[in-house]
């Protein structure tokens, strides 16, 4: 099961003795219309905006997705940082950009794309949503606008769009398609939109 980010038990309660101060929608999308009926995992997901049984998230604008709606999902890769710092030889070449030399990567949003629109829009935000889950960190120094992920897997994964570093799509590996559809590859149609020419080792 998916390791969400701890909200502390006194929050949990206070939820659950008055959970229309924080906003939940389970009278909307819940499993039951009583808020005793929901356990401490299911109140710390819906204070997230995650409700499962009916495949809902609350997205980063604040309005509610279905998320079978969903037909891919875009990353916008911002920067990167490296293990070597290049020489002129490897800028030339590009080479500094291999999977295997980047440290972590910079990501500045990302996105739940739906063929139609809905709340008026295509690209629907879930970076805030991810990082408030614990599943991407915030940016640092001259990064802090930015959320970051590390490359812990040194690997790029085959998909429709082309390659694209492991790390940028275990966020929803995990946390959208494990999480809603219990199938870490629901979801498969990833892209990263980036400048920077990530390259095989």
């Amino acid at each position: 099961m998916e390791k969400l980010k701890v909200v502390p038990n006194s929050t949990v309660n206070k939820i659950r003795n008055n959970p229309d101060n924080y906003g939940l929608s389970y009278h909307d999308f819940g499993k039951s219309s009583n808020i005793v009926d929901y356990s401490e995992r299911e109140i710390i997901e819906m204070f997230y905006g995650i409700y499962k049984d009916q495949k809902i998230l609350l997205v980063d604008d604040g309005y509610f997705l279905d998320l079978k709606e969903v037909n891919e999902i875009v990353c916008e890769l911002e920067d990167v940082t490296y293990f070597r710092k290049p020489t002129d030889n490897d800028l030339r070449l590009n080479s500094y950009n291999s999977i295997r030399n980047i440290r972590t990567f910079y990501v500045k949003d990302y996105f739940l794309i739906t063929k139609n629109e809905i709340s008026g829009v295509k690209r629907h935000q879930i970076t805030q949503y991810l990082y408030k889950i614990g599943a991407i960190n915030k940016g640092r120094g001259r990064y802090a606008n930015l959320y970051s992920c590390s490359n812990h897997y040194k690997i790029l994964q085959d998909f429709k769009e082309g390659l694209a570093p492991k790390d940028l799509y275990y966020p929803i590996k995990r946390y959208i398609n494990g999480l809603f559809f219990n199938d870490d590859y629901k979801i498969s149609n990833f892209r990263v939109k980036s400048n920077i020419r990530i390259e095989l080792p």
